[in-house]
């Protein structure tokens, strides 16, 4: 089943990392209310957890087939992530050669995507790799927790990942607010890049997944769908604009970033697979697929190609921070169509076509 409706929601997401990492003093961040809103790029990474864990439910979900083929899964994935994440963590590792890239703890949680797991490690080298670190988990969970629906059913698995979300939710808060926390301390790292905070937001999209898959949301009236997606998009952007202020309501500190609107993320991907209408013809053009699917080379690439081009264009282009950011923002996406299609795909292809695998579903950032 391909849902290219939601495939361009991954290039929308991967540039919000980027304006969070590299367009903070670019418009629209510089606006105090939009700032928190197309800053969002921990939010968004949460996001495609959540999506991950859907398009892996509809690629993969069979109820007539209750085990897959763990080593081709596996292999497939590998052959999706690993080629691009090895390039960019190569070129990281040649511009720190003077600090953490002769730091062989560091070269070599990175090169194992072991790094999210190791406080302190989490954002060495590559940092938007932490959350291919994390992706690394789902991965090897997913053929078993698939077996775990076709054979205790889906209310089991989904009560197993709402407890889960909601004990995440809980800890994170009683973390966060408690006298031991620091930035970027070691209650700060486990909180916000171990897999084990965030693998509850991809079991509750496997979740929704399978049940798309079983028909369950065929009924949901399409007359009144764009409507319900308009309306959660500015929810969307209103829990973006407005943490703070809630925070200052509830007393205590939240984050959104381990999931805790991933309902609202879930509804949004619900509608939108069901849709019918021009908003599908739409996100379905062509060209916005292709933006979607050359989405985790932009994601993963980002870090590198930003040092290339303040080293070649930054530095010697005399240019505001609005127009060096865009700049930057447009060759990135040139870059990243160049490497989905003459690096991605054909090392995807090759990497499968030794053990007759096949690539069914591409969820990554």
């Amino acid at each position: 089943m391909k849902l290219d409706q939601l495939t361009f929601t991954r290039y929308i997401a991967a540039l919000t990392v980027v304006f969070f990492h590299f367009g903070q003093q670019a418009f629209p961040a510089t606006h105090a209310w939009w700032h928190p809103v197309v800053t969002a790029g921990p939010i968004a990474v949460s996001f495609f957890f959540v999506l991950s864990g859907f398009i892996m439910a509809v690629a993969y979900y069979q109820p007539d087939r209750p085990k897959i083929n763990k080593l081709k899964y596996w292999l497939a994935r590998f052959a999706r992530i690993y080629p691009v994440y090895l390039l960019a963590l190569t070129l990281m590792i040649l511009a720190n050669l003077k600090t953490d890239g002769r730091d062989p703890m560091a070269v070599g949680l990175s090169l194992s995507m072991l790094q999210a797991w190791i406080p302190g490690y989490a954002m060495v080298l590559n940092s938007p790799g932490w959350s291919l670190s994390v992706e690394a988990l789902f991965y090897l969970c997913f053929p078993f927790l698939l077996y775990f629906v076709n054979t205790q059913g889906l209310k089991k698995l989904a009560v197993l990942s709402l407890v889960l979300w909601l004990s995440t939710q809980f800890l994170q808060i009683i973390l966060h607010n408690s006298s031991s926390y620091t930035a970027k301390g070691i209650l700060h790292e486990f909180i916000y890049y171990h897999p084990l905070m965030h693998l509850s937001t991809f079991m509750l999209g496997l979740v929704v997944g399978v049940a798309f898959c079983k028909g369950q949301f065929r009924k949901l009236d399409q007359a009144w769908n764009g409507l319900a997606l308009l309306t959660l998009t500015l929810v969307v952007i209103l829990l973006l604009a407005y943490e703070k202020g809630f925070e200052q309501q509830l007393g205590f500190l939240i984050d959104y970033n381990n999931g805790l609107i991933a309902p609202v993320f879930l509804a949004i991907l619900v509608l939108l697979a069901v849709n019918t209408g021009w908003t599908k013809r739409f996100m379905s053009l062509p060209f916005l697929v292709l933006l979607g699917e050359a989405s985790y080379s932009l994601y993963i690439l980002q870090r590198p190609a930003y040092g290339i081009y303040d080293r070649v264009l930054g530095h010697w282009l005399p240019l505001d921070a609005n127009l060096h950011y865009y700049l930057f923002a447009i060759l990135l996406t040139v870059a990243s169509i160049l490497s989905f299609k003459y690096m991605e795909t054909p090392l995807r292809r090759l990497i499968n076509s030794f053990y007759g695998s096949s690539e069914k579903a591409s969820s990554s950032p």
